[in-house]
């Protein structure tokens, strides 16, 4: 086999052999993390992140009380875990979320380091 041979082999298989890489997401309720501690949110995406979980989706009805306690600690543990949240605001819980709420919540966690952002692969 010749050197050019075995290298347009060895590309050939590389082009054959790409992986689509898709992020695994675990749909979280926050109302039912309202007596949660630190320790919990760490546990739970510790043993999401052993299912090979990447991301919570934090289910959030408008106005609900547990809101913004167990987001701000869901983002701390997070953080700690090196995991990642997004936000899936629920319209059927307590009705539609106020527009300014939401803009609100996206500027406050938006830039954090653990809010999971999708590049989406247009090619």
């Amino acid at each position: 086999m010749s050197w050019f041979t075995w290298i347009a082999l060895v590309v050939a298989l590389q082009v054959v052999h790409q992986v689509h890489a898709r992020a695994v997401f675990a749909h979280f309720m926050v109302t039912n993390s309202e007596n949660y501690t630190l320790t919990d949110w760490e546990k739970d995406m510790k043993l999401a992140q052993s299912a090979h979980i990447d991301t919570f989706a934090l289910n959030m009805a408008y106005l609900d009380k547990a809101n913004d306690a167990s987001v701000a600690m869901a983002f701390t543990a997070a953080n700690t875990v090196g995991f990642k949240l997004l936000f899936s605001f629920d319209y059927a819980g307590n009705g539609a979320w106020d527009q300014a709420a939401v803009i609100k919540m996206i500027q406050q966690y938006g830039s954090n380091g653990a809010y999971f952002l999708c590049l989406i692969n247009l090619i």
